[in-house]
């Protein structure tokens, strides 16, 4: 369709209509792209009828839904509350910039755990080896778990004394935990490792394989609530109840010598006992929060800087190759979470508070926040960053809701609840949003949740 047709096909069918406002056209996406010619429409147009007028410039087969910004702002309201929320007349010519939207999440599955999900990934690049287990979680039964796709355990590692609090894929072969018992660890993922006793010890060959040993780290004086890693670095991160922010090498016989012993649970049979396991320490213990520390972070563009959020209030950027602090913010309210929107340079913070806040680490530390996204209703414990739009991230709460967001936008996109028929808001402990499975959680209702967007693989239609 040419361009003079496309305006004529729009403007002339609403020819009839009398409020109506000029409007143009944009988008960053090559493939989405329209003429970029004045077009008359009615000032009535919420997001859908928007997205009908670019639907037909495009001559799509299928109708694709946008969003549409005005400022850098999402558009949520009609055209005519826009202009009148913001003193403009309708004289003038606004200039939309639109997206390709994410649909709402639907529920896809859910996996039963024997106790509270604490945390819960998603491995990025998947080998062959990964790709038919790629989600794995943490529990408060001790037990960190590899889950495939028809929500079946491919792996059980058992060898935590207490409940673990985080989980992350080192790499495609190994997993890390970090536990309530103080303790760190490295499992390899049992794929033909029955002879690597210096690594894992694997038990039975019918259902999921049991690992129940791993390379051990221990510095922490209390739990380990959180753990990040960075590959290119060999290098991770804790955030540690006793208010320090430990740096470990993921390369165990590099790592110093450990200072605190820690013990093992040890599966005999259908008996368990505790032994003392040989451990290795931290490069360096990083003190100056004055409270607990609840996360950590690696900058995703510079592997050499850190930042830790605390419940005394503070977020602390770290040069991780000299272990210095640099830069301390101080909020008003204790912090749970942590995480980055690079493309943007946002650091982003849930709190006690109910929000997550938004802040520009290259601002001066006095600087006031650059934006607070409100919605839930109780604690906002972990956050997870899009894959798909350098603007979006998700919030798990223990108002027993996941929220997405878009930071251009004033409040949350959607709001996921618990699937699970028995949990009364439950509080969500743990949320990553993955490119190929979708946005997973866990929680309280002992439930690892998939949702994913329904219809976001229609693309160049």
């Amino acid at each position: 369709m040419l361009a003079e047709d496309a305006q004529d096909g729009v403007s002339s069918g609403l020819s009839d209509q009398t409020g109506q406002i000029m409007i143009t056209l944009t988008t960053l996406d090559k493939a989405f792209a329209v003429p970029e010619v004045p077009l008359y429409v009615p000032l009535s147009l919420k997001r859908y009828g928007l997205s009908e007028v670019v639907n037909h410039l495009l001559a799509t087969e299928r109708p694709i839904p946008f969003d549409f910004l005005i400022n850098s702002e999402i558009l949520r309201t009609s055209l005519q509350e826009y202009i009148i929320q913001k003193g403009l007349s309708s004289e003038q010519t606004l200039a939309l910039e639109y997206t390709r939207s994410i649909l709402p999440p639907t529920f896809l599955a859910s996996y039963s755990h024997p106790d509270w999900v604490s945390s819960v990934d998603v491995i990025v690049a998947p080998s062959s080896n990964a790709n038919a287990t790629p989600i794995l979680s943490g529990c408060y039964d001790g037990i960190v778990r590899t889950w495939n796709l028809s929500g079946s355990v491919a792996s059980e590692f058992g060898g935590h004394t207490g409940p673990v609090k985080s989980v992350r894929w080192l790499d495609e072969n190994k997993v890390v935990s970090a536990s309530m018992d103080r303790s760190i660890r490295i499992w390899k993922v049992p794929v033909d490792i029955q002879g690597d006793e210096d690594m894992a010890n694997v038990l039975g060959n019918n259902g999921p394989q049991t690992v129940v040993s791993a390379r051990t780290f221990t510095g922490h004086k209390s739990t380990v609530e959180d753990i990040a890693v960075n590959a290119a670095t060999s290098r991770m991160l804790s955030a540690g109840a006793d208010g320090a922010v430990g740096l470990w090498t993921t390369n165990y016989k590099e790592a110093p010598p450990a200072t605190v012993a820690v013990s093992t649970r040890e599966l005999s049979g259908k008996r368990r006992r505790k032994t003392v396991v040989p451990s290795r320490g931290p490069i360096s213990m990083m003190d100056s929060h004055t409270g607990p520390v609840t996360g950590v972070i690696f900058d995703p563009k510079d592997g050499t800087v850190g930042y830790s959020v605390s419940l005394d209030h503070t977020i602390k950027t770290w040069d991780l190759v000299t272990g210095v602090l640099v830069d301390t913010r101080t909020t008003s309210f204790p912090l749970l979470s942590i995480t980055a929107l690079p493309e943007l340079s946002l650091l982003c913070s849930g709190s006690s508070a109910r929000h997550v806040t938004l802040h520009d680490p290259r601002a001066a530390a006095d600087a006031t926040t650059s934006r607070t996204l409100v919605g839930h209703t109780s604690f906002v414990v972990s956050l997870s960053r899009s894959p798909e739009s350098e603007y979006m991230l998700s919030s798990a709460s223990h108002d027993g809701t996941v929220r997405v967001w878009d930071v251009r936008a004033q409040k949350s996109m959607y709001v996921i609840s618990r699937d699970s028929k028995t949990a009364d808001k439950a509080k969500v402990f743990g949320v990553h949003w993955s490119e190929t499975v979708g946005i997973v959680s866990g929680g309280e209702d002992k439930r690892l949740q998939i949702n994913r967007g329904t219809g976001l693989e229609v693309i160049n239609q």
